[in-house]
């Protein structure tokens, strides 16, 4: 786990931030920054993410304490992506290179069949793109922005 913390603090990112949380040096906290052009632009995203104990073999449990409009990201914060699925881990995957894959779901949502968590936003993402934006903007307004 410290790799990845020196590998992270060696190679910072405008994108994504990431440290320990408290003492436990399996539960992380990172923000992901909303990139410019997309509803999220503007916002910081929190992510809370858990690293099991054999962590390389085992994907981390990853999930998004602010609310955010997104049909990969349940009510909840639970995130879908295929990369954090068991069967679709790769133990060469870096913690850099999953949250810059988690940061790419803001630019390109995942809205495949299968690729949801939150059917009614995919649907509005792929057939009215201009109130889903609104409505992803508004949310990132209110949670993820200061002021």
């Amino acid at each position: 786990m410290c790799r990845y913390l020196l590998d992270l603090q060696r190679n910072p990112s405008s994108i994504y931030s990431a440290g320990v949380d408290a003492e436990d040096v399996y539960v992380w906290t990172s923000t992901i920054t909303g990139p410019p052009g997309t509803p999220y632009e503007g916002g910081v995203f929190f992510l809370r993410i858990i690293f099991p104990p054999d962590f390389l073999w085992k994907p981390p449990k990853v999930h998004f304490p602010t609310p955010i409009f997104h049909p990969n990201v349940s009510h909840r914060g639970n995130i879908f992506h295929p990369m954090l699925m068991p069967d679709m881990w790769c133990i060469a995957t870096s913690v850099a290179q999953m949250l810059m894959s988690l940061a790419q779901i803001l630019l390109y949502p995942l809205v495949a069949e299968g690729d949801v968590v939150r059917e009614e936003v995919a649907v509005m993402y792929r057939e009215d793109r201009a109130s889903y934006e609104e409505l992803a903007r508004s949310f990132t307004k209110i949670h993820a922005m200061d002021g």
